[in-house]
């Protein structure tokens, strides 16, 4: 690391002219890249439901993307006419389903077209031009709803509390950095890293986004982990030389004693980082590849800025960092009341550690309520019309929904016993609890299977009011059973109906068959994830520190951290007390446990590095962990709470798995630099006292003490 910092400060312009030229070539790309974001990413690419997708586009005239315009009070029959017309004049609209040929799409004063669309590209691609063609003028209410208009609204909705946020958390963290430094430049550097960090990450994204569909929720999670971590590692780098600048050492030296201090600490703490949210990619879902893959490249942007940029702007400014001090502050003693803090710890630790797992452990409880949703029109706002809209058409029209496709296929629909058998699986599904309809051909025509294969005798032809439900292809005959439910599509009993029935060697469609393919992907990628973020984080903490305890105290305390934090996400948002009831979003979880996995071992690297150089002088285990305290607590501090304001802020968003996720992250880092930092590793550095530092046999680190 010493040589590193030295060929920083030798092309030091070198580097900055590169950082520019990377930084133009970022703002242009990252521009342009809210527009490439679509969808909620919730997508399997080749499972089953995908291939009975398949099947139903090739086999039924069925659209490929639907859009819902509903209408209500006025003159309904005068209005839809006209709206009729208009809508069939729109070039990519491929049906307009209206309630002539939909005899349930009126109730009353309300009814509902369904338009058609070749796929889901051509629907997006029209929204505004069937907004532009919504009658705004008469007495008739009519709004536009629909899986692609959500699509489009989340967009929106995301870019506005990116905005929002920012506009929140910028702010407070100049501030939190101006109390910290004291001075204008120095609280202004890790900013700007942070900044440049999110800018040039947005822009290497745009690249990965014209060969990939990445979910509308990167560019929220990018900013998130960019700007914060990118100000994370920067506040302990300039704080580190600023140290190193008041031991009277030459630019050039600082430098290179800072990068090989606390740029080795900013490595390791960004391998763990970036092995925590590689645990992301084990789960083969669009939304979570995605994430992972723009969380990746903001953490890979954050240490190489850290380690490159910063230091040679570093060595330019000089001692114009200190200058023009805003703020005075003595620096000692804020390290004695953090010195007087771990001594009082030190001195009780059993008792600590006992008070530290009395405020963890009950939150625990709580976890086994947490329920996940895979988000939909409830993640946005109230006031978008899309969401509304629908909530209006599900409590008018919901209970005909389709929930779940069951392909029926045998070799000759017209042979009296295969109908028969349409019939017996039509009353066997009728049976299940949660079912509240089974749609068929026959049930559609109200025909007994007789009197079907008579009409097919009499008028053939007939068979194409019933081309949605069924195809005659010779040995090919394929039948749809439509069915809904009394439970929506993504509740337990849905998902294991499509598991029952699955099993008895049905292949199965519909949003229920959806909800269980990916819920069972994440349930059964998680483990593997787990293990593999634990284990990776495990072996790289070893190597750091020579140490076998340590790591694993840190994983043990990680790991009731986030549990904790688990609990009080279910008790935030799912108890009602505090926000509108409402399940918790399944990325958010999963999420938070890879981003904040490797966070909390950064901060644990920023404090056991620094015991561990005083470890090294004295050997002294106590007096080591006293003095990394005192020297480290206060910059952990400032950055955990630049990490609460930079993600915080996203709680005062509208799209909720974003809101869920400022909110979680920002607790588990609350929980970690309090909790965890102040109590729990102290008291368990002074209860193992020498034995921290057991490697194979040996303790690691020379005893001088020389204190």
């Amino acid at each position: 690391m010493e040589w590193i910092g030295r060929q920083l400060v030798r092309w030091r312009y070198g580097v900055l002219l590169v950082w520019a030229l990377l930084l133009a070539g970022a703002v242009y790309f990252g521009l342009q890249l809210p527009g490439e974001l679509k969808g909620n990413g919730f997508a399997i690419q080749d499972g089953r439901f995908q291939s009975v997708e398949e099947t139903l586009n090739e086999r039924f005239d069925r659209a490929g993307a639907t859009m819902i315009v509903l209408f209500e009070g006025g003159d309904l029959d005068g209005v839809m006419e006209e709206q009729r017309q208009k809508l069939e004049e729109i070039r990519d609209v491929k049906g307009v389903i209206t309630p002539a040929e939909n005899p349930e799409g009126r109730s009353g004063d309300v009814a509902y077209f369904l338009l058609e669309f070749d796929d889901h590209e051509s629907a997006e691609a029209s929204i505004e031009e069937v907004r532009g063609a919504l009658i705004q003028d008469s007495d008739t209410d009519v709004r536009l709803t629909g899986e692609p208009v959500f699509a489009e609204d989340l967009n929106e909705a995301s870019k506005n509390d990116l905005i929002r946020a920012e506009l929140i958390g910028i702010p407070v963290a100049l501030l939190v950095l101006l109390v910290v430094f004291g001075t204008p430049l120095a609280a202004l550097m890790p900013l700007f890293v942070g900044l440049i960090t999110f800018i040039v990450a947005a822009g290497a994204l745009f690249f990965f986004a014209q060969n990939m569909e990445l979910s509308i929720f990167v560019l929220n999670a990018v900013a998130m982990i960019a700007i914060a971590l990118g100000i994370d590692f920067s506040l302990l780098l300039v704080n580190r030389y600023r140290e190193e600048l008041a031991k009277e050492q030459s630019r050039e030296e600082a430098i290179v004693r800072t990068v090989a201090t606390a740029g080795r600490s900013i490595l390791f703490s960004g391998l763990c980082v970036f092995v925590g949210l590689a645990g992301l990619l084990f789960i083969q879902v669009d939304v979570f590849q995605a994430v992972a893959l723009g969380a990746l490249i903001a953490v890979a942007g954050a240490v190489l800025s850290a380690l490159t940029l910063l230091p040679s702007s570093l060595y330019l400014v000089g001692d114009a960092l200190n200058k023009g001090r805003l703020i005075k502050s003595k620096e000692g003693r804020s390290e004695e009341r953090w010195q007087k803090l771990a001594r009082f710890v030190m001195k009780r630790p059993v008792m600590m550690t006992i008070f530290a797992l009395l405020l963890l452990l009950p939150s625990l409880w709580f976890v086994r309520d947490l329920e996940l949703n895979i988000p939909d029109a409830d993640a946005l706002p109230t006031s978008y019309e899309s969401r509304a809209a629908l909530e209006r058409w599900d409590e008018l029209f919901g209970e005909n929904s389709t929930d779940a496709v069951i392909l029926f296929e045998a070799n000759d629909l017209t042979d009296p016993m295969i109908l028969e058998e349409l019939t017996d699986l039509t009353a066997e599904l009728e049976e299940e609890s949660i079912v509240n309809n089974v749609s068929t051909f026959l049930t559609v025509a109200n025909l007994t299977p007789e009197e079907f294969r008579q009409l097919l005798q009499v008028a053939p032809d007939q068979l194409e009011q019933f081309n949605h439900f069924v195809t005659l292809e010779g040995n090919t005959d394929l039948a749809l059973l439509n069915v809904s439910f009394d439970v929506p599509p993504s509740d337990k009993q849905a998902q294991a109906f499509v598991r029952d029935w699955r099993d008895q060697g049905f292949e199965i469609g519909g949003p229920a068959a959806f909800n269980e393919e990916i819920y069972e992907e994440i349930y059964d990628s998680i483990p593997f994830a787990v293990v593999t973020v634990i284990l990776a984080t495990l072996f790289i903490l070893m190597w750091a520190f020579r140490s076998i305890l340590i790591p694993i105290k840190a994983i043990i305390m990680n790991v009731l951290g986030l549990g904790a934090t688990f609990g009080l996400l279910v008790l935030i948002f799912e108890s009602g007390y505090i926000y509108d009831a409402e399940t918790i979003g399944i990325l958010t979880p999963v999420f938070i446990f890879s981003l904040v996995f490797g966070l909390s071992m950064d901060y644990e690297v920023f404090l056991v590095s620094r015991i561990e150089e005083y470890y090294r002088e004295t050997g002294d285990n106590d007096y080591a962990t006293e003095m990394g305290l005192a020297k480290t607590s206060k910059i952990i501090t400032s950055a955990a709470i630049i990490m609460i304001v930079v993600t915080g802020a996203f709680a005062f968003t509208g799209v909720s798995p974003i809101k869920q996720l400022g909110v979680g992250i920002a607790l588990a880092i609350f929980i970690d630099a309090t909790i965890i930092r102040i109590l729990l590793v102290p008291s368990l550095m002074k209860l193992f006292g020498d034995w921290n530092w057991w490697w194979f046999g040996k303790t690691n680190l020379p005893k001088r003490n020389m204190h």
